[in-house]
């Protein structure tokens, strides 16, 4: 089955291209496509082809070749399985960031709105080996492998957010998809041993296949959908539940029933578990599974007030911070959590300040109102967190300590509790059961 995977810019957050340069090291065959023509060039083996927004077409020059304009760009191996590189887009490797590396069928090029639009196509399963060497490391048992094959695989055919306005499947950023980082020129024996065990599985619910959402560590217990996600089409936070995304205790022993707790009894629970020293869970073992950041009330205040109007010029961030009347940012008092879902996640966080009370609503948008370049903070690693003030001797905010569970949304399958399971001797199946509910393994077609 083929797939077609929209590349994103070398920071992950635009599929527009300002310019791209293709070349492989075992040559290329290159189709420049116009109106009047399809013509086809040869690359030998380290030649070059540069395509650059040209109007509504573009132009294209190809090393040893000469200037083209064209309407379509169609840029292949010479050799089937062969690598070639996109020198425009960087990747990281293990000595920082390259040029990204590709093996596919083609790369299509094309021009939209005065920009490119770059889309790899590729088998599946060839696509599948560089999500799972960018999503998880090989170390992990291999039945923890395999159940992130088949996650991975379901959610290439299901993406949260449509790409068909883009004229493809999936993108390869994990800000919006799951991370496609390209392919390394030696792939992991074990992530192709998860690949090829499970060719073809993908999980559904019903007759479709699901939305097989994951994260990295969910902090002791995985989170419903509709607690941290809004709906990808009316953007309504929080939208209807999705059946098989429902929270799950992370036990090692036994479960405990999820009940619908006050934001005061979640938090006495999430500060329990933060302060347990005992290997309790199946994701507790990871570093990621608690964490804090202190942070200056200065810092704090200067950052989180830009942060937020930044989050209010965004259309899609903006319904989710809520100022008060007058809209000013005052000196911040302290911070409460007012709505939490089953799991505990943060659904709502009050900011207190001098001048009124902030609302910031939606798991993302709660974490990104504290990104501080001032300490590297991009943003919480998690929303399953609670506070700690500290004040000065005029009882004046002077720091704020977050405190936190997990990395990640915490929705659906989790990584590192998925190697816990492993670690323990149970089956991909059986970790895929666990943690996406009443879901069922069929093959593609099937």
């Amino acid at each position: 089955m083929k797939l077609r995977v929209a590349l994103t810019t070398t920071d992950l957050t635009s599929l527009e291209h300002k310019q791209t340069l293709i070349s492989s090291p075992s040559g290329m065959e290159i189709q420049v496509e116009n109106e009047q023509r399809v013509k086809t060039v040869t690359l030998l083996p380290g030649q070059s082809v540069r395509v650059s927004p040209d109007g509504e077409s573009m132009s294209v020059i190809i090393a040893g070749h000469g200037r083209f304009k064209a309407a379509r760009v169609v840029a292949g191996p010479r050799k089937a399985g062969d690598s070639f590189f996109i020198d425009s887009v960087r990747r990281p490797r293990a000595r920082g960031l390259e040029r990204a590396e590709y093996r596919g069928h083609e790369l299509d090029v094309n021009a939209v709105n005065g920009r490119l639009r770059l889309i790899l196509v590729l088998d599946i399963e060839q696509y599948l080996t560089g999500v799972l060497e960018s999503e998880v490391p090989a170390s992990y048992h291999l039945e923890a492998l395999k159940a992130q094959a088949v996650a991975a695989r379901t959610y290439a055919l299901n993406p949260r957010i449509s790409h068909e306005k883009d004229n493809a499947d999936v993108c390869d950023s994990y800000l919006c998809c799951q991370y496609f980082a390209g392919h390394k020129a030696v792939t992991s024996a074990k992530h192709m041993q998860a690949i090829e065990a499970t060719t073809g599985e993908i999980l559904k619910y019903g007759t479709r296949a699901i939305l097989a959402l994951f994260s990295s560590n969910a902090g002791g217990c995985t989170s419903n959908y509709e607690d941290c996600f809004s709906d990808p089409k009316t953007n309504f936070f929080p939208p209807a539940p999705i059946p098989y995304l429902k929270a799950v205790q992370e036990k090692l022993h036994g479960a405990i029933e999820l009940k619908h707790a006050s934001p005061t009894e979640l938090e006495a629970h999430l500060k329990e578990m933060w302060q347990s020293k005992q290997h309790t869970t199946f994701d507790s073992w990871s570093p990621h599974f608690k964490w804090s950041v202190q942070i200056p009330a200065h810092s704090l205040e200067a950052h989180m007030h830009h942060e937020l109007s930044l989050l209010l010029k965004d259309k899609e961030s903006a319904p989710f911070v809520i100022p008060p009347e007058g809209g000013k940012f005052g000196h911040i008092n302290k911070f409460s959590v007012t709505k939490r879902g089953v799991s505990g996640v943060a659904m709502e966080l009050t900011v207190h300040t001098s001048t009124g009370d902030w609302q910031i609503r939606k798991e993302l948008i709660i974490r990104s109102a504290f990104k501080n370049p001032e300490i590297k903070l991009a943003r919480l690693k998690s929303a399953k967190i609670f506070f700690e003030h500290q004040h000065d001797h005029l009882g004046l905010l002077s720091s704020l300590t977050v405190k936190g569970l997990g990395w990640g949304h915490g929705v659906g399958l989790q990584q590192t509790g998925a190697q816990g399971m492993a670690l323990a001797g149970k089956h991909y199946r059986d970790i895929l059961v666990h943690y996406f509910t009443n879901a069922q393994i069929y093959r593609i077609g099937s």
